[in-house]
């Protein structure tokens, strides 16, 4: 019989192993999204308009925690005793992607549940501005690397680590949500 504090451990091993063998698809699926969204021409619409305002949301964050910070459309400057630090936050780097993601799998899980409308539409809003936040703080996140440790190490989180933050985020919400509805989720 397995005990419980091996059981977690057995169940850490197992996903991350899931993990690493799903992200090459994730990031790929990722890259393919760009390239529609280049192609079709919406990348401007996100640079002008999206990008300027999830860079003010990162930078409130980071003013929350205490930072002094300057913005200036989709720049922020951060100010700290270790030096200045400017972000650029580019329309590909705001995490549209997981949303257009968070989208498809809540088609997928939500089409054949027995959740009322309301449930579905909680569990949508929930997951949702849960995205949302979760790319802010990866925002927030490559900033206070970049601080602290310099740009190579923040752009590595940013190129690697950011993804699996997102993947993790989206894979915890829909895990959590499909059971706590019990059988009315997903027909289970």
């Amino acid at each position: 019989m397995i005990l419980t504090g091996e059981r977690g451990y057995a169940v850490l091993i197992i996903a991350a192993s899931f993990t690493l063998m799903i992200m090459p698809f994730y990031i790929t699926f990722n890259e393919l999204l760009t390239e529609i969204i280049k192609s079709i021409g919406l990348w401007w619409f996100i640079e002008a308009y999206i990008a300027p305002l999830v860079a003010h949301l990162a930078a409130s964050m980071l003013s929350l925690f205490g930072f002094n910070v300057t913005l200036s459309g989709p720049l922020i400057y951060l100010n700290a005793p270790s030096g200045a630090v400017a972000l650029y936050i580019a329309w590909n780097c705001i995490g549209w992607q997981s949303l257009v993601i968070f989208s498809a799998i809540s088609y997928l899980v939500l089409k054949e549940s027995h959740l009322s409308r309301v449930e579905k539409f909680t569990m949508l809003f929930l997951g949702f501005q849960g995205t949302i936040l979760v790319n802010i703080l990866r925002i927030a996140l490559v900033a206070l690397i970049a601080i602290y440790f310099g740009k190579g190490p923040a752009i590595i989180f940013h190129d690697y680590f950011g993804s699996f933050l997102t993947f993790g985020w989206l894979t915890l919400f829909w895990f959590i949500s499909t059971r706590t509805g019990g059988e009315n989720v997903a027909g289970t």
